[in-house]
């Protein structure tokens, strides 16, 4: 008979550090690029053109936040674009793999943004911490204008990501005029995707950069979110 497989914790994506073409270093979970070193010289004041091509520059709205929360933290490299451009923005970075921190730490330099406070948690777990039992937000909790969404395993987007209890506590830990970005890739399913996100929020910029599509969203008014998941057939 053959053996039954034993069922236990699931395996941990390998967390690595490789150099890359034309320099600098390459944070890599599961063999997928994480996160990038930036050299000193990096022109970040306009995200859309970063010199370096890649998406995490596209993350950043054009103004400067005064406090954000980047979930899906990493080797800190939208922390680094962000502290560059906004020297005073406050920042909340949540990571929940602890060898990742460690790299981070190390190599790309995360010890040195003063202004970034790191959280080791769970970002749906430590999101929904921020509210109370009546599903409204906790009276010590912040208020974010930026929140950055870039949340992906082995390079797929984690489960959850876009549930409706999640991206409706998204939009109300957003501020006053916020604004939140995510981080998808393109991919078949990315219409389905897009619709989901509209369902809470309105989407004010698409950017795509090869396979990442970056979307930066503000809320609808509470009244007009929906909870259906697929769109309407006309």
């Amino acid at each position: 008979m053959p053996k039954k497989r034993r069922r236990g914790t699931p395996r941990q994506p390998p967390v690595q550090v490789a150099p890359r073409e034309g320099g600098g270093l390459a944070l890599l979970v599961g063999g997928v690029t994480q996160s990038i070193t930036l050299p000193a010289s990096d022109d970040t004041a306009n995200a859309e053109n970063d010199q370096r091509g890649d998406y995490w520059g596209l993350m950043l709205p054009p103004g400067c936040p005064h406090d954000a929360l980047l979930l899906g933290l990493g080797g800190g490299t939208v922390a680094t674009l962000l502290s560059r451009r906004c020297p005073t923005a406050r920042m909340v970075g949540v990571e929940r793999d602890a060898a990742v921190l460690a790299l981070a730490r190390d190599l790309f330099g995360l010890d040195r943004l003063p202004q970034l406070r790191v959280v080791e948690a769970d970002a749906f777990e430590w999101v929904a911490a921020q509210f109370g039992a009546d599903g409204a937000p906790r009276e010590d909790a912040a208020r974010y204008d930026l929140i950055c969404v870039d949340l992906f395993e082995a390079g797929r987007l984690t489960n959850g990501v876009l549930a409706t209890a999640f991206l409706r506590r998204i939009a109300a830990l957003l501020a006053l005029g916020g604004v939140a970005s995510f981080n998808l890739m393109v991919t078949g399913r990315t219409p389905e995707q897009l619709h989901r996100l509209r369902r809470i929020f309105s989407i004010e910029r698409e950017l795509r950069l090869r396979g990442n599509l970056v979307v930066h969203l503000t809320p609808l008014p509470r009244e007009q979110w929906t909870t259906e998941t697929r769109p309407a057939i006309m």
